[in-house]
């Protein structure tokens, strides 16, 4: 079990998300970072999809009431185990009574930790990852107790692995042009290839408003489908980025389709982060 003396500012349970319930209006959701939770789950030799701990912002402390080993990755959130720092991307064997402190996010903003076995939570529509209006739960609070799998890592002697984090930092988000790109002239097209945009205090795990309006007019459109990814134009202007709890229709225009790996760096963005879109042919 892992007690949860303070649950940090968003802690929750994610694994990699519903599937095949979209048309039921059920998001997909799962973790923000996705390749983070992957490779926290890699290095412990954990399923892919075990479910971990997302951290978002500044970190909980834990106290954990049986051995297991487990690793962070993704934002470095200046972890202790009994006030002594440890690593991102180290499988770090913890005992039964062991502290970890966790502080603020950086280079990133959201951290992922795996243990051993993986985290338990109950499944609900085929997933343990907490989400609003789908679970009980949405996310970790204060005294609750965590429960994991029992499984014992070994790791293999010599066994080394250097992560590349530095995806967090680029500037560079790979889209898609989305169904109604065409519609837009070509010099704002022009503007969402070229411009830069900036992360608005309008964020969460369901949508990112941007700071930058489209000059455009586009014509009204009957709601349709749309993804974690799906870039969206308002009326007036606003871009709107959904993310992993995406509603699963819409009917604002959708101008770009970001793709996994742009989701991945942009899970890793915060308030006022700047970048841009880099528009991708749709063999890539």
């Amino acid at each position: 079990m892992i007690e949860v003396l303070h649950p940090g500012l968003y802690t929750s349970i994610q694994d990699e998300g519903r599937f095949g319930l979209q048309s039921w209006g059920v998001p997909i959701g799962g973790a923000m970072d996705k390749n983070a939770m992957h490779w926290a789950n890699k290095l412990l030799n954990n399923p892919s999809n075990s479910a971990v701990l997302e951290m978002s912002f500044k970190g909980p402390q834990f106290r954990f009431h049986q051995e297991t080993t487990l690793v962070l990755c993704g934002a470095y959130m200046e972890p202790k185990i009994n006030g002594i720092p440890i690593e991102n991307n180290v499988p770090v064997h913890v005992q039964e009574k062991d502290l970890l402190q966790m502080g603020n996010a950086h280079k990133g903003c959201r951290t992922y930790m795996a243990v051993a076995g993986g985290i338990q939570a109950p499944v609900v529509l085929g997933s343990q990852s907490q989400c609003k209006g789908i679970t009980s739960e949405t996310v970790i609070t204060k005294n609750k107790l965590i429960p994991y799998n029992s499984s014992r890592f070994i790791q293999k002697k010599g066994a080394r692995v250097h992560l590349e984090n530095s995806y967090s930092d680029t500037k560079e988000i790979k889209v898609y042009k989305g169904p109604e790109f065409n519609l837009l002239d070509a010099e704002t097209q022009k503007h969402l290839h070229e411009s830069g945009f900036t992360l608005s205090v309008h964020n969460s795990r369901m949508a990112y408003i941007l700071k930058e309006k489209l000059k455009c007019s586009l014509p009204s459109m009957w709601t349709s489908p749309v993804l974690p990814g799906t870039v969206q134009c308002t009326p007036n202007g606003n871009l709107i980025v959904l993310m992993r709890d995406a509603q699963t229709t819409g009917g604002y225009p959708r101008v770009l389709q970001v793709s996994e790996d742009g989701l991945n760096v942009l899970a890793q963005k915060s308030t006022n982060d700047t970048f841009h879109f880099s528009i991708l042919p749709l063999n890539e």
